[in-house]
């Protein structure tokens, strides 16, 4: 488990920093062994980040002397793949061509999407900014929830479009507010953590519930991308995943490595798929499944 969050201001009004620092330091709850911050100044990516809890993070004097940007992504890590004292592992990770990322979940098919190609960390987040840098043609998106096995709530930020957020969310939680009076979109792992670092209290009247003053909740939904820019909602697009080997590595268990578990997309019932295999059949209704049916978009 790690923690995401950040903020995309579309006026002129930024958000506090002592909150923003609050927030922060509270979720360093899901994850403790490092932290990091990345924002865009002057068209560059701007990376921060050590193997240390944010509560430490920011008592340093990369924290203390930065003024808060329009738009950043923060990262809190727990880390399960690659040692946080090797930096290259910590998040936000970024790519030669000006792409970062935050990533909370786990990958479970890093090593097959590199193949042989040389990596610059261990972690296995690395794969998702490996196909979201990828020069292709296409949904690069599409391209995630079709490649990666396993679970992923995601930030990014590309230098080359500087006022432009994406959220992308498939199995792990990104929760939003959006601050009416200050025009401030904030978006974190958990609700709680926002609501008690912004000071966020419903407000009653004769038990009557009137919502949370100026701010309004939004859960982003599963396997959808979040496109923000100056002007608000730019898209928010469902995509389909077009394999499910994850949920095979985590709860089947097989000799051959090639068999997997996906869903039958004729009746929707759990089968077994074999990839490589010529005939593939439904073991519930009895569908010849091909390995394009497996791709809904």
């Amino acid at each position: 488990m790690c923690g995401i969050m950040g903020w995309y201001s579309f006026g002129h009004t930024l958000p506090d920093k002592d909150k923003i620092t609050n927030m922060f330091s509270l979720l360093e709850s899901r994850g403790r062994d490092a932290s990091g911050i990345c924002f865009i100044k002057d068209n560059n990516l701007i990376v921060h980040k050590d193997a240390m809890k944010s509560s430490e993070f920011v008592k340093t004097d990369d924290w203390k002397e930065l003024v808060l940007p329009s738009s950043m992504i923060l990262h809190t890590r727990m880390k399960t793949q690659g040692s946080e004292k090797n930096n290259a592992n910590n998040h936000p990770l970024f790519s030669k061509n000006g792409i970062a990322i935050v990533h909370n979940g786990i990958i479970y098919n890093d090593k097959e999407i590199f193949g042989k190609k040389e990596r610059d960390a261990e972690v296995d987040s690395e794969s998702i900014l490996h196909l979201l840098s990828m020069k292709v043609k296409g949904d690069k998106i599409k391209r995630l929830f079709d490649k990666v096995e396993g679970s992923f709530a995601v930030a990014m930020l590309d230098k080359y479009f500087p006022e432009r957020l994406v959220l992308i969310k498939k199995d792990n939680p990104i929760d939003l507010y959006y601050d009416s009076k200050d025009d401030i979109l904030y978006f974190c792992s958990e609700r709680e953590i926002m609501q008690e670092a912004l000071s966020i209290e419903k407000t009653t009247v004769r038990g009557f519930n009137l919502g949370e003053k100026d701010f309004h909740f939004y859960e982003m939904h599963n396997n959808y991308a979040l496109f923000i820019n100056s002007e608000g909602v730019e898209s928010y697009q469902k995509y389909y995943p077009s394999k499910s080997k994850w949920f095979d590595r985590r709860y089947h268990y097989s000799n051959t490595p090639e068999e997997m578990i996906i869903e039958c997309p004729w009746c929707f019932s759990q089968t077994t798929y074999y990839d490589g295999k010529l005939f593939n059949k439904c073991e519930v209704c009895g569908m010849g499944i091909n390995e394009e049916d497996l791709y809904v978009i």
